[in-house]
Protein backbone atom coordinates (compact mmCIF):
# COMPACT_ATOMS: atom_id res chain seq x y z
CA UNK A 1 0.00 0.00 0.00
CA UNK A 2 2.81 2.38 0.94
CA UNK A 3 4.62 1.52 -2.30
CA UNK A 4 1.48 2.22 -4.36
CA UNK A 5 0.96 5.57 -2.61
CA UNK A 6 4.57 6.54 -3.31
CA UNK A 7 4.14 5.67 -6.99
CA UNK A 8 0.98 7.79 -7.24
CA UNK A 9 2.71 10.73 -5.57
CA UNK A 10 5.71 10.47 -7.88
CA UNK A 11 3.45 10.41 -10.93
CA UNK A 12 1.60 13.42 -9.63
CA UNK A 13 4.85 15.35 -9.17
CA UNK A 14 6.02 14.37 -12.65
CA UNK A 15 2.79 15.56 -14.23
CA UNK A 16 2.87 18.75 -12.24
CA UNK A 17 6.40 19.62 -13.38
CA UNK A 18 5.57 19.17 -17.04
CA UNK A 19 5.00 22.48 -18.79
CA UNK A 20 5.17 24.27 -22.10
CA UNK A 21 8.26 23.26 -24.04
CA UNK A 22 9.75 24.56 -27.27
CA UNK A 23 11.10 21.53 -29.10
CA UNK A 24 13.10 23.44 -31.71
CA UNK A 25 16.78 23.71 -30.67
CA UNK A 26 18.80 26.92 -30.77
CA UNK A 27 20.48 27.14 -34.16
CA UNK A 28 22.27 29.23 -36.77
CA UNK A 29 20.83 29.81 -40.25
CA UNK A 30 22.61 31.23 -43.30
CA UNK A 31 20.71 32.54 -46.32
CA UNK A 32 21.55 34.66 -49.34
CA UNK A 33 20.28 38.18 -49.82
CA UNK A 34 16.86 38.16 -51.50
CA UNK A 35 15.97 34.64 -50.34
CA UNK A 36 13.39 33.55 -47.75
CA UNK A 37 14.52 32.40 -44.30
CA UNK A 38 12.43 29.81 -42.46
CA UNK A 39 12.83 30.28 -38.71
CA UNK A 40 11.37 27.26 -36.88
CA UNK A 41 9.68 27.41 -33.50
CA UNK A 42 7.59 24.40 -32.55
CA UNK A 43 6.21 23.82 -29.08
CA UNK A 44 4.21 21.40 -26.98
CA UNK A 45 1.80 22.18 -24.16
CA UNK A 46 0.93 20.40 -20.96
CA UNK A 47 -2.56 19.99 -19.46
CA UNK A 48 -1.67 22.62 -16.87
CA UNK A 49 -1.14 25.30 -19.53
CA UNK A 50 -4.64 26.78 -19.50
CA UNK A 51 -3.97 30.48 -20.02
CA UNK A 52 -4.33 32.41 -23.29
CA UNK A 53 -1.69 31.68 -25.93
CA UNK A 54 0.76 34.49 -26.62
CA UNK A 55 3.55 34.22 -29.20
CA UNK A 56 6.21 36.89 -29.67
CA UNK A 57 9.18 37.06 -32.02
CA UNK A 58 11.94 39.55 -31.23
CA UNK A 59 15.00 40.64 -33.19
CA UNK A 60 18.29 41.61 -31.59
CA UNK A 61 20.05 43.38 -34.50
CA UNK A 62 23.71 42.68 -35.25
CA UNK A 63 24.34 46.32 -34.35
CA UNK A 64 24.45 46.15 -30.56
CA UNK A 65 23.55 49.84 -30.42
CA UNK A 66 19.94 48.96 -31.26
CA UNK A 67 17.46 47.60 -28.74
CA UNK A 68 15.49 44.38 -29.22
CA UNK A 69 12.56 44.83 -31.57
CA UNK A 70 9.22 43.00 -31.58
CA UNK A 71 8.72 41.93 -35.22
CA UNK A 72 5.52 39.87 -35.02
CA UNK A 73 3.06 39.04 -32.25
CA UNK A 74 0.14 36.69 -31.71
CA UNK A 75 -2.17 37.60 -28.85
CA UNK A 76 -5.90 37.36 -28.24
CA UNK A 77 -6.31 35.21 -31.36
CA UNK A 78 -4.98 38.06 -33.49
CA UNK A 79 -1.72 38.54 -35.42
CA UNK A 80 0.15 41.84 -35.25
CA UNK A 81 2.95 42.13 -37.79
CA UNK A 82 3.50 45.87 -38.16
CA UNK A 83 5.70 46.51 -35.10
CA UNK A 84 9.03 46.77 -36.91
CA UNK A 85 9.09 49.00 -39.99
CA UNK A 86 12.19 47.35 -41.54
CA UNK A 87 10.37 43.99 -41.71
CA UNK A 88 6.86 45.22 -42.41
CA UNK A 89 5.24 43.01 -45.04
CA UNK A 90 8.17 40.56 -45.01
CA UNK A 91 7.55 38.50 -41.86
CA UNK A 92 4.72 35.95 -41.59
CA UNK A 93 3.73 32.96 -39.47
CA UNK A 94 3.98 29.77 -41.53
CA UNK A 95 0.99 28.08 -39.86
CA UNK A 96 -2.61 29.18 -40.12
CA UNK A 97 -3.33 27.47 -36.79
CA UNK A 98 -0.78 28.62 -34.22
CA UNK A 99 -2.55 26.71 -31.46
CA UNK A 100 -1.43 23.48 -33.15
CA UNK A 101 2.07 24.03 -31.76
CA UNK A 102 3.84 25.71 -34.68
CA UNK A 103 4.98 29.31 -34.17
CA UNK A 104 7.54 29.26 -37.01
CA UNK A 105 7.93 32.28 -39.26
CA UNK A 106 9.22 33.14 -42.73
CA UNK A 107 11.26 36.27 -43.40
CA UNK A 108 11.07 37.05 -47.12
CA UNK A 109 13.24 39.07 -49.49
CA UNK A 110 16.15 39.05 -47.07
CA UNK A 111 18.32 42.13 -46.61
CA UNK A 112 21.71 42.51 -45.00
CA UNK A 113 20.01 44.58 -42.28
CA UNK A 114 18.04 41.46 -41.27
CA UNK A 115 21.16 39.93 -39.73
CA UNK A 116 20.77 39.30 -36.01
CA UNK A 117 19.44 37.02 -33.30
CA UNK A 118 15.76 36.13 -33.55
CA UNK A 119 14.02 34.97 -30.39
CA UNK A 120 10.75 33.05 -30.28
CA UNK A 121 8.80 33.44 -27.02
CA UNK A 122 5.72 31.33 -26.32
CA UNK A 123 3.52 31.81 -23.25
CA UNK A 124 0.44 29.93 -22.12
CA UNK A 125 0.21 30.38 -18.36
CA UNK A 126 1.76 29.00 -16.37
CA UNK A 127 4.00 27.69 -19.16
CA UNK A 128 6.67 29.88 -20.76
CA UNK A 129 9.37 28.98 -23.28
CA UNK A 130 11.82 30.68 -25.64
CA UNK A 131 14.43 29.78 -28.24
CA UNK A 132 17.00 31.79 -30.20
CA UNK A 133 18.02 31.58 -33.84
CA UNK A 134 21.05 33.35 -35.28
CA UNK A 135 20.36 34.52 -38.85
CA UNK A 136 23.18 35.50 -41.21
CA UNK A 137 22.40 37.04 -44.58
CA UNK A 138 25.10 36.69 -47.23
CA UNK A 139 25.48 39.11 -50.11
CA UNK A 140 25.82 38.13 -53.76
CA UNK A 141 28.88 36.04 -54.47
CA UNK A 142 31.14 37.90 -56.89
CA UNK A 143 33.14 35.48 -59.03
CA UNK A 144 36.10 36.95 -60.86
CA UNK A 145 36.14 34.88 -64.08
CA UNK A 146 39.70 34.53 -65.26
CA UNK A 147 40.20 35.56 -68.86
CA UNK A 148 43.00 33.06 -69.39
CA UNK A 149 43.47 29.36 -68.71
CA UNK A 150 43.01 28.70 -64.96
CA UNK A 151 46.20 29.56 -63.17
CA UNK A 152 47.85 26.65 -61.30
CA UNK A 153 48.01 27.11 -57.57
CA UNK A 154 45.48 29.94 -57.45
CA UNK A 155 43.29 29.97 -54.36
CA UNK A 156 40.06 31.74 -53.44
CA UNK A 157 39.29 32.86 -49.93
CA UNK A 158 35.86 33.79 -48.63
CA UNK A 159 35.46 36.86 -46.49
CA UNK A 160 33.73 35.39 -43.46
CA UNK A 161 32.33 38.62 -42.04
CA UNK A 162 28.56 38.48 -42.66
CA UNK A 163 28.47 42.01 -44.05
CA UNK A 164 30.98 41.22 -46.80
CA UNK A 165 29.10 40.99 -50.09
CA UNK A 166 31.63 39.04 -52.15
CA UNK A 167 34.22 36.31 -52.33
CA UNK A 168 37.65 37.82 -52.94
CA UNK A 169 40.67 36.12 -54.53
CA UNK A 170 43.88 35.40 -52.66
CA UNK A 171 46.80 35.78 -55.05
CA UNK A 172 49.72 34.88 -52.79
CA UNK A 173 49.87 31.30 -54.04
CA UNK A 174 49.84 32.19 -57.74
CA UNK A 175 53.23 31.43 -59.33
CA UNK A 176 55.15 34.02 -61.34
CA UNK A 177 54.16 34.01 -64.99
CA UNK A 178 56.48 34.53 -67.91
CA UNK A 179 54.32 36.77 -70.11
CA UNK A 180 55.09 39.78 -72.26
CA UNK A 181 54.01 43.37 -71.58
CA UNK A 182 51.57 43.11 -74.48
CA UNK A 183 49.96 40.04 -72.90
CA UNK A 184 49.69 41.90 -69.58
CA UNK A 185 47.88 44.81 -71.25
CA UNK A 186 45.53 42.42 -73.04
CA UNK A 187 44.81 40.52 -69.83
CA UNK A 188 44.11 43.74 -67.91
CA UNK A 189 41.70 44.92 -70.60
CA UNK A 190 39.82 41.60 -70.54
CA UNK A 191 39.61 41.64 -66.76
CA UNK A 192 38.24 45.19 -66.73
CA UNK A 193 35.52 44.19 -69.18
CA UNK A 194 34.53 41.14 -67.14
CA UNK A 195 34.55 43.09 -63.87
CA UNK A 196 32.35 45.81 -65.35
CA UNK A 197 29.77 43.13 -66.24
CA UNK A 198 29.91 41.60 -62.76
CA UNK A 199 29.47 44.93 -61.01
CA UNK A 200 26.39 45.99 -62.98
Amino acid sequence: MALLLRFVLLCGVADFTRSLSITTPDQMIEKAKGETAYLPCKFTLSPEDQGPLDIEWLLSPADNQKVDQVIILYSGDKIYDDYYQDLKGRVHFTSSDLKSGDASINVTNLRLSDIGTYQCKVKKAPGVGNKKIQLTVLGKTCLLQRAVHPLPGATWAAITHPWAPCLLPTWKDIPRLNITKYQVKTLNALLRVRLSHLLR
